[in-house]
């Protein structure tokens, strides 16, 4: 997930919204919020 803005969204629309073609573009500029790791985890495990 990333942040536009405040919104939380997949980093794939993060990466389209930018016009980047690799991930690893996106990624780099990508703010990594552990709260909301842990909590698509939770979602994915659960």
């Amino acid at each position: 997930m990333g942040t536009i803005g405040g919104l939380l969204m997949p980093i794939e629309q993060v990466q389209q919204l930018l016009g980047h073609t690799k991930i690893d573009t996106t990624l780099h500029y990508a703010k990594v919020n552990q709260a909301n790791v842990k909590v698509s985890h939770h979602r994915f495990i659960c």
